[in-house]
């Protein structure tokens, strides 16, 4: 304010200081007379005094009184804003002080709170309705790791500290609740001289880590940065509507599409900006104009920005004046301190020459920019929200910024000495522009269900009290029905207990299933996030309620499922990765490097990830590390990782029904192909291909020539997962025996004080026991092979090589370090041939799959570098404003770069890779533009691990003409991501990443890249199922069976083939029934025949026939992957054949009711072993059902 007020003119303006004495002890009487009064309300200052002072006085008051009060109440404020076309977030007001609103309801749930009936999601705010009250919280959603954050005035270098069990809402005082706004971990301070002047400044957000950033002089560190016509807009509103020229508030960038959205969230009333010499000379120069303007306009003889304050002017002393409250048409003179103010026109191309403000859609506003309040506002996203000032060009020539060390990442490029010297100089002279980042996850635990059939009346009570219907099935995650499960399951187990037949072995398997049930839901808090249960109906009758017949569920199936959650070594593995690739795909200049341009608003970051938890929470530790952020994980998720409705489709297409079609055929070919007993050097060269695909894949021939044996090495595999679970099942029964408060089955131990103990006694990684460890390795033995029709389903071969890898990494106190490396060896080798196959085994199908899935990414990708190569500043919400250069100790003002990172699942990494390393044949595609060099290296990589990384950089030489392609340059970067053995657990290099390896060759232009991602693009248009539903029938018939002639020319072609494999897929919707029973009809030279399955007998051909279950439900909040499941109920102790090593379940149960064993051979043999939640009766029927509608002929 000194500084201000020091530039005034001071032959026409004399200070006169009140001061607290007079203030505060002295009558209004008493008070010196003036013509200006400069007042606003702070803590303890008596407002009313100064409005009878007003009264009685009449001065001109550049802040209007009364409404300062408005401006104390946070529900006001909101009000007017929408009154006069301001957005502000989307809220609601819970009024407590209020006598007319004291019934307001509030009702909290998980993951919401509905007030009088209006719902409000987390993340939203919580903020006391008085403004001097800054105790403002924010509640975090259970998806993002939950928690609050409470902000408050700062405090030496924190604004902000968040606490993670705190999840509840305040229950006394008054609130807004408003949803909160995303916008990059930054907030915007604009500030206002009159109507027409605005000046904005970016900071930090304390939302992120709530560490304020400070210069050497100990001042918040904030940067001026551009506004857009739209913030001008509301800058003006907001003055001539609240009465207040010198003023501040709050802005909330969103960018939404290619517009910029921006809310208001706060009007603070007087505030100015520190340490802006610019700052300063306008404000005194308008300040000056106003007073003068008011006063004695006779004498003015300035252009004034007052005119559309002055028509509000009313107060009598200077209401003479009203009639010039008009803008002075004369001739703008040069001001006589400082600069001219800026005017609100800004980009003279927008305004007409009435004034009036010319809209996007090339209509006219009625209104012209110096419009009243009394005339009416239009909406302000009616405005353009373009930029007002034009941004500063970002072409730098500094050497020192562009240059890249070499050696931070492997360069695989086949050049000689020389041409890697030419390249390095070229480097030097180019600019980096940006960075384009594709990850995978970090590291997981394993995935897990738990099922149970029952029929107990006090489970069935529970379902019929929260189902709304009871032939659909009740999902449950929030607190409270979750807590009355729980105590539901408790009461059951004390009923068994008390009731249990300790002959009847049924009994003991559901108690201890129950038990198990329990153990997980008591594990974590109750929350929602580390567990889901699953009720599903399964048997129904009628029944007389109240005297009316009513449907009633008879026996549900229970489903609880947990796990799939980033560990922390995954988090520290992101951090890792954020810190270093912070220092090798950025320059770091002597100025600060990346962190330096963040900080100052020239770095452009978005984060998208798909909506699985671990994935999002790798975005979060990712962004951490990168950016030296500090706390815990759901602040900077919530501000800095954009989950968005685009981006779901991008990096998860899980619901593209084509690609599903091909991934399945791919599982099938898998299952047929690596079943075989045969030895590698028996093989010929097509067999191998056949095997593992084309011979340019060498990590898959390489891990078949260490398999020798697939056959072989699967029933390795096999005997080395049994013998681990005998080890844990000989450590059970050590830690339970002698006890004589055993529950049989080793459901629990007692404690002298009768509280339970967990299942096994002993607490694994993140609270699993011994048991559930036994549990989960129990059920993968089951399901990899089937002793039936002497199979093994190799889709289990991933989860085999992730659980055996996780357990290694965290639970290797458990003396299993033996039998766990075998079996990780093994595990691993098969991985290596599986996994990659998955997603394509020819290298037609790699490609074609690759284009389908990654299409919507690739989209994306071609979008960001067109944009950035153009330096279009479309989505980018903060630009340096240039018209502060000389404040600001900033070099390179221009400079700016974009960076985009993707965070998704191992499937998109495959892909993507498909994508680049196979260029199209059919349509004349050239050579794929990755060199020779690092086609080798991903051939080589064996494995896409946890935080797999492919980076795309472009560069740009400015000495280059505009419309030379060499102009910008783009190379690509690869890394395996954490490859390290599990076995060195114990060692630093645990928590690091595969350097980054050069794959694309020398001078790659940014013109064909896009060229050939535009040529992928195409290739991967697909019909999904919403357009396919749009579809003509007969349309969608001639593409499904254009696309099933495609399909048998390719396995007629294919050497090996199976007939039956053919068959299955020609064969008509109305034999699939006949198909699943156990019979195929196959068509051989035309002669149509009938084979029958003997469940008892093993057939050559039995082993092609692989239907995968659908999921119970259409979507899973635990994220993707391969399921775990312990399924149904086993017998304990398990039984080995005295002449094999091969073991299968007694006995499988699932309630206390015996069912009768149906040994129809045509359909409850087969649904015997592979059923999991529906009944033998309708399996059939639903498996036919689900096959006809994935081939529709």
């Amino acid at each position: 304010m000194a500084e201000i007020l020091s530039r005034l003119n001071k032959s026409l303006f004399e200070l006169v200081f009140f001061g607290d004495q007079m203030i505060l002890t002295k009558s209004i009487q008493e008070w010196p007379i003036v013509d200006v009064l400069i007042a606003f309300y702070s803590s303890g200052y008596p407002l009313s005094k100064a409005e009878q002072y007003v009264e009685l006085r009449q001065p001109f008051v550049l802040n209007d009184l009364k409404m300062q009060h408005v401006l104390k109440d946070r529900r006001k404020v909101y009000d007017l804003l929408e009154e006069i076309g301001v957005d502000v977030p989307r809220h609601v007001y819970l009024n407590r002080d209020d006598p007319d609103h004291k019934d307001d309801e509030l009702v909290e749930y998980d993951d919401h709170i509905e007030i009088n009936g209006e719902v409000i999601h987390k993340p939203f705010l919580e903020k006391p309705v008085d403004a001097d009250d800054h105790n403002i919280a924010i509640y975090y959603p259970t998806s993002a790791g939950g928690g609050c954050k409470k902000l408050f005035r700062k405090i030496g270098d924190r604004s902000s500290e968040f606490y993670p069990d705190i999840h509840n809402v305040r229950r006394t005082g008054s609130y807004i609740y408003e949803e909160f706004v995303e916008t990059q971990g930054t907030d915007v301070k604009m500030y206002t001289v009159g109507p027409d002047y605005g000046h904005a400044e970016a900071r930090k957000s304390p939302t992120v880590d709530g560490k304020v950033e400070r210069n050497t002089d100990g001042k918040e560190v904030r940067f001026p940065v551009i506004l857009t016509l739209r913030e001008k807009e509301i800058a003006r509103r907001i003055v001539i509507k609240f009465k207040q020229q010198v003023c501040g508030f709050d802005l909330l960038r969103v960018q939404q599409g290619d517009s910029l959205i921006s809310y208001v969230c706060d009007v603070n009333g007087w505030s100015f900006v520190k340490n802006s010499r610019k700052y300063y000379d306008d404000c005194a120069q308008i300040l000056q104009e106003h007073m003068l303007a008011a006063i004695r306009p006779n004498n003015f003889n300035f252009f004034s920005a007052l005119s559309p304050l002055m028509a509000e002017i009313r107060d009598g002393a200077w209401a003479k004046n009203k009639s010039r409250s008009s803008t002075p048409q004369k001739k703008k003179k040069k001001a006589t301190s400082g600069r001219p103010p800026k005017s609100l026109k800004g980009d003279n191309s927008m305004l007409n020459r009435n004034g009036s403000l010319s809209l996007e859609n090339g209509s006219e506003s009625p209104h012209p920019l110096s419009t009243t309040v009394d005339s009416g506002f239009r909406p302000i996203k009616d405005f353009p929200s373009v930029l007002a000032n034009d941004p500063p060009a970002s072409l730098c020539t500094s050497a020192a910024s562009s240059i890249v060390d070499e050696s931070e990442f492997t360069n695989n490029s086949s050049t000689t000495p020389s041409s890697q010297t030419s390249t390095t100089q070229q480097t030097h002279e180019e600019e980096l522009r940006c960075v384009i980042s594709i990850i995978r996850h970090g590291d997981r635990t394993p995935k897990q269900k738990l099922k149970v059939k029952i029929s107990e009346p006090i489970v069935l009570s529970y379902f019929h009290r929260h189902s709304k219907n009871c032939r659909k099935d009740l999902k449950v995650k929030d607190k409270a029905p979750m807590i009355e499960f729980l105590e539901t399951v408790r009461e059951l187990i004390a009923e068994k207990r008390r009731t249990i037949d300790r002959t009847n072995s049924k009994e003991r398997e559901l108690l201890l299933r129950l038990n198990h049930m329990k153990e997980v839901l008591e594990r974590w808090k109750i929350g929602g996030l580390n567990r889901k249960l699953q009720i599903k109906p399964k048997k129904w009758e009628e029944a007389q309620i109240d005297g009316s017949p009513a449907l009633r569920c008879t026996e549900v199936l229970l489903i609880l499922k947990w796990g799939g959650n980033l560990t922390k070594l995954g988090e520290k593995q992101a951090i890792n990765l954020g810190q270093r690739l912070r220092h090798v795909l950025y320059p770091d200049a002597p100025g600060g490097g990346i962190l330096r341009l963040h900080s100052t608003f020239r770095h452009d970051l978005k984060i998208k990830t798909s909506d699985e938890g671990r994935v999002m929470k790798t975005a979060a530790a990712f962004a951490k590390g990168m950016l030296e952020l500090e706390g815990e994980i759901p602040p900077i998720l919530v501000s800095l990782v954009h989950k968005e409705k685009d981006s779901l489709h991008m990096l998860d297409p899980s619901g593209n029904k084509e690609v599903k079609d091909e991934l399945e055929r791919c599982k099938m070919n898998i299952n047929i192909n690596l079943q075989k007993d045969v030895n590698y050097e028996d093989m010929s060269a097509e067999e191998r291909e056949e095997i593992v695909g084309s011979k340019s894949l060498i990590s898959l021939h390489e891990a078949l020539k260490e398999v020798h044996n697939p056959r072989k090495t699967l029933v390795e595999i096999h005997k080395i997962i049994g013998d681990l679970i005998d080890q844990l099942d000989e450590m059970l029964g050590v830690m339970m025996s002698g006890d004589e408060d055993r529950i049989e089955g080793g459901e629990g131990l007692k404690t002298e004080s009768a509280k339970e103990e967990a299942l096994s006694g002993i607490k694994l990684y993140k609270g699993e026991t011994i048991l559930e460890l036994t549990e989960r390795w129990r059920f993968i033995y089951q399901k990899l092979y089937d002793e039936e029709t002497d199979t093994f389903d190799l889709s289990r071969i991933p989860d085999v090589h992730d659980n055996v890898r996780f357990d290694m990494l965290h639970n290797p106190h458990l003396g299993l370090r033996g039998t766990l490396e075998k079996l990780y060896e093994l595990a691993k080798l098969m991985a290596d041939c599986v996994v990659p196959q998955e997603y394509g085994s020819t290298i037609d199908e790699k490609r074609s799959i690759g284009n389908k899935m990654c299409r919507a990414l690739l989209e994306k990708i071609k979008y960001d570098l067109i944009i950035a190569r153009t330096d279009n500043q479309v989505d980018m919400r903060y630009m340096i404003n240039m018209d502060y250069s000389s404040d600001l100790q900033i070099n390179t003002l221009g400079r700016r770069i974009r960076t985009r990172l993707y965070f998704t699942s191992e499937s998109h990494l495959h892909t993507m890779l498909n994508v680049l390393r196979y260029p199209s044949v059919e349509s004349g595609s050239k050579s794929c533009f990755l060199s020779k060099s690092g086609l080798d290296h991903i051939s080589r990589s064996p494995e896409l691990c946890y935080l797999t990384q492919i980076v795309i950089r472009l560069f740009e030489d400015p000495k280059k003409a505009i419309d030379d392609p060499k102009r910008f340059r783009v190379e690509f970067l690869f890394s395996p991501g954490v490859t390290t053995m599990p076995t060195s657990n114990a060692d630093k290099s645990r928590f690091d990443t595969a350097p980054l390896v050069l794959l694309s060759k020398d001078y790659l232009s940014c013109a064909e890249v896009e060229d050939y991602f535009s040529e992928s693009i195409r290739e991967g248009e697909t019909i999904d199922d919403d357009d396919a539903s749009y579809a003509s029938l007969a349309s969608l018939n001639a593409i499904e069976a254009a696309k099933k002639e495609k399909l048998l020319q390719q396995n007629s072609s294919r050497p090996g083939s199976s007939s039956s494999l053919a068959s299955l897929l020609s064969s008509p919707a109305n034999n699939l029934k006949g198909i699943l029973s156990g019979t195929i009809t196959t068509n051989n030279n035309n002669n149509s025949q009938n084979e029958t399955f003997d469940e008892q007998a093993k057939p050559k051909d039995k082993n092609i026939f692989f239907v995968k279950e659908e999921d119970e439900e259409e979507e899973d909040f635990i994220d993707e992957g391969k399921e775990q499941e312990t399924d149904g109920i086993k017998t304990t102790p398990r039984t080995r054949n005295n002449n094999s090593s091969d073991r299968k379940s007694e006995l499988s149960v699932t309630d206390t009711k015996q069912e009768s064993n149906n040994t129809n051979p045509s359909s409850d043999g087969m649904d015997e072993k592979n059923n999991d939640d529906n009944g033998d009766e309708d399996r059939v029927e639903i498996m036919a059902r689900q096959m006809a509608r994935r081939y529709i002929w």
